[in-house]
């Protein structure tokens, strides 16, 4: 497996995450709901995070004429992680509901650009070998097994 479909499914799971989340927070009865409802994605999308990091940007960046792209894909995993930060310590609900739809917005608009420009270019720059090379470091790390 293309290290690219490995992320790319993540996503998937991610947007569904993001859809009940969205859906919960506003309904919510205290923060201490909306924050488990959020644990989860938050432990995910930092494990993602990290292996992009790790794997893909890193492989890209020599591709790349200007660093600029991978360098705002950092900011905005940065970004994302504050906001999720933000939500495990929002005080109110008021305050926790308006981080969850920030950082929604945000990992939404982070997701859109990796799909149509990052994942397009590393299949574009990265030979299949590489990408298969990386598939198998995202397996290993990720504790699965993919032939």
């Amino acid at each position: 497996m293309k290290l690219t479909d490995a992320l790319l499914g993540e996503h998937g799971a991610f947007h569904a995450l993001l859809d009940g989340i969205e859906e919960m927070a506003p309904i919510a009865g205290d923060v201490a709901q909306i924050d488990s409802a959020t644990a989860v994605l938050a432990t995910e999308i930092k494990a993602h995070a990290a292996l992009e990091e790790e794997l893909l940007f890193p492989a890209l960046e020599p591709h790349l004429a200007a660093g600029e792209l991978i360098a705002e894909m950092y900011a905005e995993h940065k970004e994302i992680r504050r906001g999720l930060e933000r939500i495990e310590n929002a005080e109110d609900i008021s305050e926790a509901i308006e981080a969850v739809q920030q950082t929604i917005s945000t990992a939404r608009n982070h997701f859109r650009k990796e799909e149509t420009l990052i994942y397009t270019l590393a299949e574009e720059v990265l030979d299949d070998e590489t990408l298969t090379r990386l598939g198998k470091a995202w397996a290993a790390a990720r504790r699965v097994t993919i032939e």
